[in-house]
């Protein structure tokens, strides 16, 4: 046997039984064995009872709600920890020392020397020399009178050998050796050790003096 249907939540209006919708009103009927206890109590302070799904719907929806603040709390104790956990490994610095100070050291300079004076160079004759206290040998430029302007004459001759580079030009007085002739000045150029020797450098001499030969002095 059927149950009664239930007055309509609506207009409260009695339905025939199986009848799913309220003449009067036109809402849509629930059956008696659709309806748990708590649907039964909805309709009658609430109006139409959605169904007994609700409470499924809202323990799953507690219980992701729940599973999702368990995830986050996790996640920050999971950071907080790792953060926490972390050793940063660091070399102590350590100062050097100061370097020891450093001794000033004089270094002696060397006495100040005073060079020696450069002897002085003998100056080159300008003029005729004259002969050596010694015999020798020498080459025989020109003899030249020693009358009248004899003298002036063999100085002339003497300078002009010089000015054409002969070395060790000189006059004598021929009356003072015995192996001239006296009453001469004899212009003369080098004193040698040998004949040898003189006539070398009366060969040399020709070029500039045609007449030039070698000769001994002897006093």
């Amino acid at each position: 046997m059927a149950p009664s249907p239930e007055p309509c939540a609506t207009c409260g209006a009695v339905p025939e039984p199986r009848q799913e919708f309220c003449l009067e009103c036109g809402s849509r009927l629930v059956s008696p064995r659709r309806l748990s206890a708590v649907g039964r109590t909805w309709e009658r302070r609430l109006g139409r009872y959605p169904g007994d799904w609700v409470f499924a719907s809202l323990l799953l929806l507690l219980v992701a709600a729940g599973s999702a603040t368990a995830g986050i709390v996790a996640g920050r104790d999971t950071k907080t920890s790792a953060g926490r956990n972390t050793i940063v490994a660091t070399s102590p610095v350590v100062t050097a020392p100061p370097a020891p100070p450093v001794a000033a050291t004089t270094t002696a300079s060397p006495p100040a020397t005073t060079p020696e004076p450069k002897p002085t160079p003998k100056p080159k004759p300008t003029g005729p020399i004259a002969w050596p206290s010694r015999n020798g040998f020498t080459v025989v430029l020109a003899s030249i009178p020693a009358r009248g302007a004899g003298k002036q004459d063999a100085a002339a001759k003497a300078k002009l050998a010089l000015s054409r580079g002969l070395r060790k030009v000189g006059i004598l007085t021929s009356g003072k050796f015995s192996s001239l002739h006296p009453g001469y000045f004899v212009v003369f150029a080098g004193v040698y050790d040998s004949l040898e020797e003189a006539q070398t450098a009366a060969t040399r001499a020709l070029g500039r003096f045609p007449n030039a030969y070698a000769r001994e002095i002897a006093r």
